[in-house]
């Protein structure tokens, strides 16, 4: 009985794979290691901490975003001050007499090192297979399904689009290690961050080739300084 309907639910899957080729947009942006910004990281400095990272660490996976401001936000949004730091500082700024109207946000640093080791490129994206869409209701409630236990787990009651872009990386590498399983040579998703589309591709499944060449972020990229003001970084200069 169990099997019958886990064979159930893998056919359910493989249909809603079906129905997502195709929805991937015809060139994306990747911000990538300077030496290789289209391949994948070697193992030995792969964080395996991104949002659709393998749980297990047996396929690595690629990111990209159909801009490049949302590539741009994605890769930096870690630095970006969460709310707590912006209410310390506030507080500490006005207990060194900051008038209220001058008061300022804490910044963190995009240093020279990473502005020299990074590059923005333009890429297209070749998969063997069919690209799963988060986005898509009924591959949410397939998914689900299968992992009813994990959600309960983690205190969701439903796989929604808030929990899927949400930093909770135990569901969300959870799917990716089930889609992979199935059969999916990657998955799109929305960003949380301004709902631009992004892509996950996943080892053995897929590649990217560049279209433009590299951008190197220690030039003067619109899209990066602008992200910077967005999140109140600092670019330390030597």
């Amino acid at each position: 009985m169990l099997a019958a309907r886990a064979r159930a639910l893998a056919d359910e899957v493989l249909e809603s794979l079906r129905r997502a080729v195709g929805r991937t947009s015809k060139t994306w942006h990747r911000v990538g290691w300077h030496e290789n910004p289209t391949g994948f990281l070697s193992r030995a400095t792969c964080s395996w901490q991104h949002r659709f990272d393998d749980p297990r660490r047996e396929y690595r996976t690629l990111y990209c975003a159909d801009s490049a401001l949302t590539a741009m936000r994605e890769v930096l949004a870690d630095l970006q001050p969460n709310a707590v730091a912006r209410a310390e500082f506030a507080q500490w700024q006005i207990a060194q007499g900051t008038p209220l109207d001058e008061l300022s946000g804490p910044a963190r640093r995009v240093t020279d090192v990473w502005l020299d080791e990074h590059v923005l490129v333009e890429v297209d994206a070749e998969t063997d297979g069919a690209v799963a869409d988060i986005e898509d209701v009924q591959l949410r409630e397939e998914l689900e399904r299968t992992h009813s236990d994990l959600l309960r787990a983690h205190g969701m009651e439903h796989l929604d689009i808030a929990e899927i872009r949400s930093k909770n990386r135990a569901v969300t590498q959870a799917i990716s290690r089930d889609l992979y399983e199935q059969g999916a040579a990657g998955l799109s998703f929305k960003s949380n961050l301004d709902s631009g589309r992004c892509l996950v591709i996943f080892e053995g499944r897929g590649h990217l080739e560049p279209v433009s060449a590299p951008q190197h972020l220690s030039d003067e990229i619109p899209e990066l300084w602008q992200v910077v003001m967005e999140y109140g970084l600092l670019i330390t200069r030597r």
